[in-house]
């Protein structure tokens, strides 16, 4: 596990939370002409690279109080490394975004999410109880759905899983890692 960046701050500053499949740059540098492939042509506000990623499990707002408990429940999970193939668009509606999705979830991940979502429970958080869905989002604001063409599926090899924080300003929302735990190869 990398040493976390957690800041040193007051216990009641809160943290907008995420557990993330989180790219690499070289993987993140692979990916960039995959996605240009799929043209979006201007379907909303397009995911940056920096902010490409896959949700795990998504927080929210955390106290500075409470971040040991998250790291404790990250630290607890024995997952094995694992690959996920997008081959799939889906645009949904309530949301209104347009994101890559993996048809099948491969165990390792499957296993992953459910020891994350067990380990923030005993934790005292209260963690999704929809059926984990492995999605990339492509792009925001989206008002419709959107002709895609058919495209060689995308291929995201895991090795690690981390800690992001979600910082929203003027420019939109940034994404900071603060920690990253290992997958058993």
């Amino acid at each position: 596990m990398s040493a976390p960046q957690l800041p040193a701050e007051s216990a009641d500053r809160f943290h907008r939370l995420f557990f993330a499949l989180w790219p690499d740059d070289a993987l993140r540098q692979s990916l960039a002409p995959r996605m240009a492939e799929l043209r979006l042509d201007g379907a909303g506000r397009a995911q940056t690279p920096a902010q490409w990623h896959v949700t795990l499990e998504f927080l929210g707002s955390v106290p500075s109080s409470r971040l040991a408990a998250v790291i404790d429940a990250a630290a607890a999970v024995r997952a094995g490394s694992f690959e996920v193939v997008f081959d799939k668009v889906e645009y949904w509606r309530r949301p209104e975004v347009l994101c890559l999705v993996a048809r099948d979830v491969p165990e390792s991940l499957a296993a992953l999410v459910a020891q994350l979502r067990a380990g923030l429970a005993a934790g005292g958080f209260k963690p999704e109880r929809r059926a984990f869905r492995a999605h990339l989002t492509l792009a925001r604001k989206v008002a419709r759905a959107v002709e895609m063409p058919a495209f060689e599926p995308i291929r995201w090899p895991a090795r690690d899983f981390a800690l992001v924080e979600s910082v929203t300003d003027r420019a939109g929302s940034r994404y900071l890692p603060l920690a990253q735990w290992p997958l058993a190869g």
